[in-house]
């Protein structure tokens, strides 16, 4: 359930972003060129905290 939580968080920071880009930027980016990058990003991140937890913590 955590992971659908993320997924759901990255794909609305995702549209957020995009959103910026072509409304206040002007650029013309696909959403899911941002979308790919956010949520690659997002699980790097949670498997890096996630491996830190393990190390730290030894169970």
């Amino acid at each position: 359930m955590f992971i659908l939580r993320l997924l759901i968080a990255a794909l609305i920071v995702s549209y957020l972003i995009w959103l910026f880009n072509t409304r206040v930027m002007g650029k013309n980016i696909a959403l899911s060129k941002i979308a790919t990058w956010v949520l690659s990003a997002t699980f790097v991140i949670f498997l890096v905290l996630s491996g830190l937890s393990y190390l730290v913590e030894g169970s």
